[in-house]
């Protein structure tokens, strides 16, 4: 079974740095790392539950209107991993799902790429030290009932931690810590979407899953 995600975290956070308030950040409109997750999912209704440990390679690109995530997921409760690659081009309206090399899926995308900045209804929780680099963290209730809570760094805002959890009845609980955070895309290829993709009949009847939305509606649109 694929573990379909893209995108989260946890503020562990310690060491109260300053607790004034401060206007959100704009991060990079370019840049690359890779985000570490955990990922806990709860099926109230199916009452079943599963972990998964992903790997996920962030491209962001908001000059091209294109973001690349590179996954590598490993159910732990089937033993099971997949590669998948999820590619989002916002000037032709379509994202598309490539697992494993073999599969692609074609849906449509509906709105403009959500920019690199703290939301403005983010609430700032304060100025804190990690051993290091000084962060802010702020928390956001996004439309669907999730809990988001994320720290960005205070020079650069880069991404540091975030958190989310999704109110059911299908639980999402995922933590994510962002590492090799650089600026800039190094290598445009994995932008490049692969030729049999094209070649497939591009889903028409695609709704947006909560966890989908909300993952790219909250946490991408504050970088």
């Amino acid at each position: 079974m694929v573990l379909r995600f893209v995108f989260t975290v946890v503020c562990l956070i310690g060491g109260l740095h300053d607790v004034i308030s401060r206007q959100g950040c704009c991060g990079p409109k370019q840049w690359t790392g890779v985000a570490i997750q955990k990922l806990g999912r709860y099926d109230h209704d199916l009452d079943v539950a599963s972990l998964a440990d992903i790997s996920t390679n962030v491209a962001y690109d908001y000059v091209a209107k294109k973001i690349s995530l590179q996954q590598k997921i490993h159910n732990i409760t089937t033993d099971n991993t997949d590669l998948v690659h999820v590619i989002y081009d916002f000037k032709q309206k379509t994202e598309y799902t490539i697992t494993n090399g073999k599969v692609c899926i074609a849906t449509p995308i509906s709105g403009e790429m959500w920019p690199n900045c703290v939301p403005e209804d983010a609430s700032h929780l304060g100025t804190y030290n990690i051993s290091g680099p000084v962060v802010d963290v702020y928390r956001v209730v996004t439309p669907g009932g999730a809990t988001v809570r994320f720290s960005v760094t205070y020079e650069l805002c880069y991404p540091g931690t975030e958190s989310l959890l999704t109110s059911g009845p299908v639980y999402d609980l995922t933590v994510s810590v962002y590492e090799n955070v650089t600026k800039g895309i190094p290598d445009p290829s994995v932008f490049n979407v692969p030729v049999f993709c094209h070649h497939r009949q591009m889903k028409t009847n695609y709704t947006s899953s909560t966890i989908t939305e909300l993952i790219h509606r909250s946490l991408l649109s504050w970088r």
